[in-house]
C-alpha cells in the first residue's frame, strides 16, 4: 500500500494535470483552427467575430476539462504511486502536443503577410518546443551509455538500430543507404524537371541564365571569359565580375547539349548528389536515422529551393563541391579532398574565404591542424591573387556597391577599402548588421535547422562565409532574399555544423545526451517543414516565390509558350550565326547559346539584329525598341509576341 502525498509528489502530480489540461486545450485549438477560413485574419489582425470567439473560448475550455478528465483517468485506477507514475510519464509523452494549438495558425499562409514577423514567430515557437520534445524523449526507458566521441563509428541507440536488427543481413547492411539514394533521385528529378519546365515558361533571365550559358558557350569555342551579354568585350572581361575557372573543367558536359537546360539539369544533379555526401559525413557520427533526418531538412531547405529554381548560378555548384569536399576530408581520402577543393574554388574567387574559414576552424579547434593551415594559406593565397591581382588588371569590380555603406570616407572604394573598414571599425560594422532585412534573412536560413550550427561557439563560424557575402552587404535586396542564390554561401558549412552539433549534444557527460539529441532532431524536423510550407518549393504550391518576388508556377507550358519557342527557333534560324543578335530579359536566355548575343535593354547600338518580346517587356526594353527603330531598324520578321529587327546593311 502506497503511502500519503508527499510536498514534493503533489507539485508532481498539480504539473501533471495542468499539463494535461493545457494539452487538452492546445489540440482542441488545433482542431477548431482546421476547420473553416477565419483563422488567417484572426492570426493576421485578431479579425473574429464575437460569436466565433466565444465559440474558440468554449472548444479551449472544453479541451481543458477533457485533458483532466484524462489525468484522473490515468491516475485513479491505481493506487497512489503507480497512479501518480503513471500519470507523470504520460504528460511528459503529451508535451509537445501542448504547443500543436498555434500549428494551424502557423501554417496558414494568408496570416502572415509580412516574413520577418513569420520569421520571428517561428523561431520563439521553435525555442518553446525543443524543451517539451525534450521531456517526451525523457520518458522513454533509454540505458545510460557512453556514447562513442564524434569521428568515432555510429552509435547502436534508437528505434532505427532496433527495429534494423530484425531485418535480412543485406537489406540491414544498404537499407538506409538505398533510402539515401532514392532521396537524392527524387530531388534530382523534381528539381531538374521543374527548373527546366520554368524556363520553358520564359521564367528565366539574362541574369544570370542568359549570361552564363553565353560564357559557356564562348568557353566551348574557344573565347575563354567572355559573356556578352554581361559585357561587351572580348576574351578575359567576365574577370571583371568572378573568376569562374570551374567553367573549364565542366565544358565536358555542357558539351553534350549546349544550351541552357543542361546547365539548369546540371545544378540539379549536383545539389542532389551533395545531399549524399552530407549523409556520409552526418552517418560517420550519429544514428543513420538521424543522419537521415538532417539529409531530409537539406534536400527540404528553403534557401536551397531558391538557388535551385533562379535560373543556373555557381554558388550552388560551389556548395555542392564543398559538400563532397568536406565528406572526403572527413574520411581522410585527401585526394578526393583535392579535386573537389579545386572544383569548389575555381567556381568563384569568393568562395576561397569560406574555406579560408575551414582552414582556420581546422586550426582553432585543433582538429588536423597542419591540414587546416595548408586549406586557410591556399584559400587565402587564390583570393588574393584574383581578388587584388587578376581580376584589376582586367578591369574594375562590378560588385563594389553591395558594400557601398562599408567604403571608407577616403580611399579607395574597392574590396580592400572593405577590409579595412571592417577591421578599423567594428562598431559601425555590426551597426550596418541591425536592420530588419537582415534579421529576417539570418532567421530564414537558420530556423529551418532549429539554430543548430550556432549553439557552440566553434560551429558558429560556419554562418562567416555566408554572413560575409549577404549579411555584410548594404542597400541590396537580392543578397538578404532566400530566393537568390545567396544562400548557398551557408549551405556547405552549416549542414555539417549541425551534425557535429548534434554529435556534441549526444556526447553530453551527464547521461541525458540521446534524449536531448532526439528533441533537437524533433525540433529541427517540425522547423524545416513549416519553413517549407512557407518558403519552400516542395510540394508544388501555388504561392512559392522566388527570385523578384515571382510567382513560380508549376503547371506545364501553356500552348502559346510552346509556340513560343518554336516561333524564337524559326526567327533565329534567320540570324546568321557570327551576327550579332540583341535580345530581351525573357527571350535572351532560349538563344544565349550563340557567340555574340547582347543584352538588349542595356541598349541596341552596334548590334546586327534584335529578337524583342512583346509579352513582358521593361520600359527600358520598350524604350531601346522606339530608338532602334528610329535609327532605321527594319522588321526582318514577326510571329504573334515575337519581332525580329534587322540593322540596314547587316548580314
Amino acid at each position: 500500500m502506497a503511502g500519503p502525498l508527499l510536498e514534493g509528489d503533489r507539485g508532481l502530480l498539480a504539473r501533471a494535470v495542468l499539463g494535461m489540461a493545457l494539452t487538452g486545450a492546445s489540440c482542441a485549438m488545433a482542431l477548431e483552427g482546421l476547420t473553416g477560413h477565419w483563422l488567417g485574419p484572426f492570426v493576421a489582425a485578431n479579425v473574429l467575430s464575437e460569436r466565433q470567439r466565444g465559440r474558440l473560448m468554449l472548444v479551449l475550455a472544453a479541451g481543458a476539462v477533457a485533458g483532466i478528465a484524462m489525468a484522473a483517468i490515468l491516475y485513479w485506477p491505481a493506487r497512489l504511486g503507480d497512479g501518480r507514475q503513471r500519470l507523470a510519464r504520460a504528460a511528459q509523452l503529451a508535451a509537445p502536443l501542448g504547443l500543436v494549438g498555434v500549428l494551424p495558425g502557423l501554417l496558414d499562409s494568408n496570416g502572415w503577410p509580412d516574413p520577418l514577423m513569420l520569421a520571428l514567430s517561428l523561431a520563439a515557437f521553435l525555442l518553446a518546443l525543443q524543451p517539451l520534445w525534450r521531456l517526451h524523449f525523457s520518458a522513454y526507458a533509454t540505458a545510460t551509455t557512453s556514447e562513442p566521441p564524434s569521428l568515432s563509428p555510429r552509435p547502436r541507440d534508437g528505434f532505427f538500430y532496433r527495429f534494423s536488427s530484425s531485418l535480412p543481413a543485406g537489406l540491414r547492411r544498404h537499407g538506409m543507404t538505398l533510402v539515401v539514394a532514392a532521396a537524392a533521385v527524387f530531388y534530382i528529378g523534381y528539381a531538374a524537371f521543374f527548373a527546366v519546365r520554368n524556363h520553358h515558361r520564359f521564367d528565366t533571365y539574362t541574369w544570370d541564365l542568359g549570361q552564363i550559358d553565353n560564357l559557356f558557350f564562348n568557353f566551348l569555342h574557344g573565347h575563354p571569359f567572355r559573356s556578352t551579354p554581361l559585357i561587351r568585350g572580348g576574351n578575359w572581361t567576365e574577370l571583371r565580375g568572378h573568376a569562374e575557372v570551374v567553367t573549364a573543367f565542366l565544358l565536358p558536359i555542357y558539351a553534350l547539349h549546349p544550351a541552357a537546360e543542361t546547365l539548369l539539369i546540371m545544378q540539379a544533379v549536383l545539389l542532389g548528389l551533395a545531399g549524399v555526401c552530407l549523409y556520409r559525413f552526418a552517418a560517420r557520427r550519429l544514428p543513420p536515422s538521424t543522419a537521415l533526418a538532417l539529409t531530409v531538412a537539406y534536400y527540404l531547405y528553403p534557401p536551397l529551393h531558391g538557388a535551385q529554381f533562379f535560373d543556373f548560378h555557381f554558388q550552388p555548384v560551389a556548395a555542392a563541391f564543398l559538400l563532397a569536399a568536406i565528406d572526403c576530408f572527413d574520411a581522410r581520402r585527401m585526394g578526393l579532398f583535392t579535386v573537389f577543393f579545386i572544383l569548389a574554388i575555381t567556381c568563384r574567387e569568393d568562395i576561397s574565404v569560406g574555406t579560408a574559414v575551414f582552414g582556420l576552424f581546422l586550426i582553432l579547434t585543433g582538429q588536423r591542424t597542419r591540414a587546416g593551415a595548408v586549406i586557410l594559406a591556399v584559400s587565402l593565397l587564390y583570393f588574393v591573387a584574383f581578388r587584388f591581382v587578376i581580376m584589376p588588371a582586367v578591369g574594375g569590380w562590378g560588385f563594389a556597391d553591395l558594400y557601398k555603406v562599408l567604403f571608407p570616407s577616403e580611399g579607395a572604394h574597392n574590396f580592400a577599402g572593405i577590409i579595412k573598414t571592417i577591421v578599423s571599425n567594428p562598431l559601425f560594422t555590426f551597426k550596418t548588421l541591425l536592420t530588419a532585412d537582415k534579421l529576417r534573412f539570418a532567421l530564414q536560413i537558420l530556423t529551418p535547422l532549429a539554430f543548430l550550427p550556432i549553439r557552440r561557439a566553434h560551429l558558429a563560424m560556419s554562418v562567416l562565409p555566408g554572413a560575409f557575402f549577404t549579411l555584410l552587404t548594404t542597400g541590396s535586396g537580392p543578397t538578404l532574399d532566400i530566393g537568390f542564390q545567396y544562400g548557398c554561401f551557408f549551405v556547405p558549412y552549416i549542414f555539417p555544423a549541425a551534425a557535429l552539433a548534434l554529435a556534441a549534444i549526444t556526447d553530453a557527460p551527464d547521461g541525458g545526451g540521446v534524449a536531448r539529441r532526439r528533441a533537437a532532431v524533433a525540433t529541427m524536423l517540425v522547423g524545416t517543414l513549416i519553413a517549407t510550407a512557407h518558403w519552400g518549393a516542395i510540394p508544388p504550391r501555388a504561392a512559392y516565390r522566388h527570385a523578384y518576388g515571382e510567382i513560380m508556377v508549376f503547371d506545364p507550358p501553356t500552348p502559346t509558350q510552346v509556340q513560343r519557342r518554336h516561333d524564337i527557333a524559326d526567327l533565329v534560324a534567320m540570324v546568321p550565326p557570327d551576327a550579332i543578335l540583341a535580345a530581351t530579359d525573357r527571350e535572351l536566355p532560349h538563344v544565349s547559346n550563340r557567340l555574340q548575343c547582347w543584352n538588349f535593354s542595356t541598349g541596341f547600338g552596334g548590334s546586327d539584329y534584335v529578337l524583342y518580346g512583346t509579352t513582358r517587356p521593361s520600359s527600358y526594353e520598350t524604350n531601346e525598341l522606339h530608338a532602334a527603330e528610329r535609327a532605321g531598324y527594319l522588321h526582318a520578321a514577326e510571329r504573334p509576341g515575337l519581332i525580329l529587327l534587322k540593322r540596314p546593311g547587316a548580314p
